[in-house]
């Protein structure tokens, strides 16, 4: 089994100034994009923040093992037993990566700081696989000597950008708004659908429920306050890349495996595993329970991800919490941000990974 995977140097040489030493280890996401194009900018803006990324390739995405045709099947038919291999295999990624870099171990201050351990990041549906490894349900086949030695090392996940799917959700019936990749009336071949897809989902949106006095999105908007028409005052992110970034950025290959990820029946189990993951308070005191779950969304981001934080948000503030949840709204981002601002978006990562800076964002 092979992963392709990225990182950035160990960070011995630098002093440790505004936030110490800490590994990111960044799972990349949705439908079709290459990680290698989009997020090498992030290495040389890391550890000027004394931390080191890791850029984990999925399987199914060039350099990493591609799943086998029963593999494919169990995501079709929404089995638990994909997420359970998933589990082991990335605890067994972190555990190797952790033992041979001696990444430092998590540590917790009375004044409620943290330095050490790892950051997990899942970008868009990326956000699935993060979570999944808080999730009990589908934890037997990490070993107990590894999960002992993760519990030593996990302090974060940070869900950046999620889509509704990443959640298991479903917008209402009534739903205005357009999606390329769901429009019927949108005949054209595929590979031209990916790339008008690319451009749709990396864009800036004007949502009628921003609000300019806290630069964020109103908690109490619905699905019709949001828009879906992008603006023409800013280029799509795509829009700056060459033909060649386009074609090494946008997998065919990985379509199909992150279509059966949007079908009913692993949407279904998506929304078990993911409510277990933030709502399950004895899931939450069982599994990795230092670790803390922030939420990222652009407030010019795609419908798809706007709409989902005010739904995740508004169910944390109403519901029996299960495990501790911060929302971070980041002024004029879209769904792009690693690409757009690199620098801007490690020092929103650094200020989540130390919770007293997030009131300076």
């Amino acid at each position: 089994m092979a992963y392709e995977f990225l990182f950035s140097e160990p960070i011995q040489n630098y002093p440790v100034r505004r936030y110490e030493r800490r590994s990111s280890s960044l799972i990349d996401p949705a439908v079709t994009m290459n990680f290698t194009d989009q997020f090498y900018k992030l290495h040389s803006c890391a550890h000027a923040l004394n931390l080191r990324t890791v850029l984990l390739h999925r399987r199914h995405y060039a350099g990493s093992t591609p799943y086998t045709p029963s593999e494919l099947e169990e995501i079709k038919q929404g089995r638990k037993s994909f997420w359970e291999r998933w589990n082991a295999e990335f605890a067994e990624f972190l555990c190797i990566f952790i033992t041979r870099e001696q990444i430092p171990k998590l540590k917790e201050h009375a004044n409620g700081t943290r330095n050490g351990g790892i950051a997990i990041i899942g970008w868009s549906l990326g956000a699935v696989p993060a979570l999944s490894i808080l999730t009990p349900a589908v934890n037997s086949g990490i070993t107990s000597e590894r999960s002992v030695l993760l519990e030593k090392y996990l302090g974060s996940c940070i869900l950046y950008e999620p889509p509704f799917q990443a959640f298991g959700h479903s917008p209402p019936s009534d739903n205005p708004n357009y999606n390329p990749w769901m429009n019927p009336d949108l005949k054209i071949p595929m590979d031209q659908l990916m790339v008008v897809f690319s451009h749709w989902v990396s864009s800036y949106f004007d949502h009628p429920c921003y609000d300019p006095a806290s630069h964020s999105l109103r908690s109490s908007a619905t699905i019709h306050d949001f828009e879906s028409v992008y603006s023409r005052d800013k280029a799509s992110s795509v829009s700056s890349w060459t033909k060649d970034e386009l074609a090494r950025g946008v997998e065919r290959d990985a379509v199909e495996m992150e279509t059966f990820m949007c079908m009913p029946p692993m949407q279904a189990m998506i929304h078990e595993l993911t409510d277990e993951a933030l709502f399950d308070a004895r899931a939450a005191s069982i599994c990795f329970p230092r670790v803390q779950v922030v939420h990222i969304c652009g407030t010019r981001t795609v419908w798809t991800c706007a709409w989902t934080q005010t739904e995740i948000k508004n169910r944390y503030q109403s519901e029996v919490r299960g495990r501790a949840m911060q929302f971070v709204d980041v002024d004029g981002w879209n769904h792009f941000a690693h690409w757009d601002q690199p620098q801007q978006f490690m020092e929103v990562v650094a200020s989540c990974l130390c919770p007293t800076r997030l009131e300076s964002l």
